[in-house]
């Protein structure tokens, strides 16, 4: 019986690998064999490499060219074309579900996991009058007051460094949940920045390509009790708190419409839950849609902040430039300053800019479906059911749009005609939550260089440039050498 069953596995191994290799629609397509043969390959590289998948398609590019096979069904590609027949709005193509509901299982009823078309049409619908550029103006105030708060809490650390990476994470928490639920995580207020779910973010990070590729251990881990959960992953208890706090809230809505009246501002629940035209959607959807909120408004801010205050720091010209624009355009820095003031201010626009173009947000290809109406990738007719992708780091490393594409270097913004550069600068892709984004990081980095004397630990000095080995990928880049900084009010 076992020598049936094991000859039965390797006849079944022995003909899939004969089909894909030989028959299947995509084997004119280059790429190594192991690639086309099974999906462990980009297991492999994702969790024994670290999420070096990245870096890995970059060097099969260099040997294969623009097209290349990376899956059995998967063809990732390398020219702006490809990128925005693939990922434009209104694009017939959807999402990969093997992809979307594994790195999302978390969360599998929140907007980002979803797949069906319509499903996230509606989802959109909903929630983009509060991420609206109007909807963004009208409740400045709420990220104005964080960020004033953590400017004046990193002048007041009594000489002591702060440590960038955990401080920007904690202004972004605040501020997401102060304006979608009119209740701050409070991120700030916590000892040494120690706030619980801060930790747990980064642990789950962390762990995201065992789910991306065994999607049920998390499942598994929904099932155990909480208390034991907590005991063997500490790290889970930030996660869970926040999470108890969202089902709170939305409970107490749910039981209690009319209490929305009382909320100090516009919240995603005004919309969520008195949705025109669609259902409402049900309790655990609205929980994970709190949670990626959260996650995705936070963490990619967060390291936009991070690493352009690095190249600020690290790049003198940069720093004096900001200094003096923003000291010209604000003499009074006690005033605060608007969002559409900052926005007008040309050097600051260029910076966030190039900061934007190195930070990539999520790094990770995002998986597409090819249907029977869109069969045309970058002028290449591809066989419907083919999965495609192409990473943004390609676009944004494109030497053809962005001269010396390695180098920091915000004066290539300043130029008369920048559209070209515009339309292929998509570190938060084009969804609906960009406009809130850009008010962030106007108001963070406005307030930071206008307000503060930041100084560089010398230790840090020895990181002078982006190099792709210098981050840990996991789906968002992030460095593997976090830096702190000395902080002194500008007189």
């Amino acid at each position: 019986m076992y020598l049936l069953l094991f000859c039965s596995a390797l006849f079944y191994v022995g003909t899939v690998a004969l089909y894909r290799l030989f028959f299947h629609p995509l084997r004119k397509y280059p790429g190594p064999v192991l690639a086309a043969f099974t999906e462990g390959y980009e297991m492999y590289y994702n969790i024994v490499k670290g999420g070096g998948l990245v870096i890995q398609i970059e060097k099969l590019h260099k040997i294969h060219g623009p097209v290349i096979r990376i899956g059995p069904n998967t063809l990732h590609f390398n020219y702006k074309q490809a990128y925005h027949d693939i990922y434009t709005y209104g694009s017939t193509l959807t999402k990969s579900p093997e992809f979307y509901q594994s790195v999302s299982v978390h969360s599998p009823e929140g907007s980002f996991a979803f797949c069906d078309p319509h499903e996230s049409r509606n989802r959109r619908a909903l929630l983009a009058p509060l991420f609206s550029r109007r909807g963004v103006v009208a409740l400045e105030y709420t990220i104005q007051e964080k960020v004033g708060y953590c400017t004046l809490r990193n002048y007041n650390s009594q000489n002591a460094s702060v440590d960038m990476h955990i401080a920007f994470r904690a202004v972004t928490i605040d501020i997401i949940t102060s304006y979608c639920f009119a209740q701050s995580a409070n991120a700030l207020e916590v000892a040494n920045l120690s706030h619980p779910f801060l930790q747990s973010v980064q642990g789950l990070f962390k762990t995201l390509w065992f789910q991306r590729h065994f999607p049920f251990l998390t499942s598994l881990v929904d099932l155990v009790p909480l208390k034991l959960v907590l005991w063997l992953l500490p790290l889970y208890s930030g996660y869970s708190e926040l999470r108890l706090t969202f089902q709170r809230q939305i409970d107490s809505l749910i039981d209690e419409p009319s209490s929305l009246s009382s909320a100090d501002h516009e919240i995603i629940y005004h919309h969520l839950l008195e949705p025109k035209n669609q259902e409402r959607p049900s309790r655990s959807s609205l929980v994970n849609e709190a949670f990626t909120l959260v996650t995705a408004g936070s963490d990619t801010v967060a390291n936009v902040c991070h690493i352009g205050t690095f190249y600020a720091l690290t790049n003198p010209l940069v720093l004096r430039n900001l200094s003096k624009e923003l000291c010209d355009a604000w003499p009074d820095k006690d005033t605060p300053m608007s969002y559409v003031t900052l926005e007008k201010l040309p050097y600051l626009t260029a910076f966030i800019k190039e900061t934007l173009r190195l930070s990539f947000g999520i790094v990770h290809p995002l998986p597409r479906v090819i249907n029977t109406s869109t069969s045309t990738i970058g002028g290449m007719k591809v066989p419907a059911g083919t999965i495609v992708e192409m990473s943004h780091l390609f676009l944004h490393m494109n030497p053809d749009v962005f001269t010396d594409p390695h180098t920091f270097n915000p004066d290539r913004w300043l130029v008369e005609n920048t559209s070209e550069m515009m339309h292929d600068l998509a570190t938060f892709s084009k969804g609906p939550r960009i406009c809130l984004a850009w008010c962030e990081l106007y108001l963070i980095f406005g307030n930071l260089f206008r307000k503060l004397d930041l100084t560089l630990l010398p230790d840090n000095d020895s990181i002078k440039s982006f190099r792709w080995e210098d981050h840990e990928d996991y789906l968002v880049p992030r460095w593997s050498k976090g830096y702190r900084v000395f902080a002194q009010k500008l007189k």
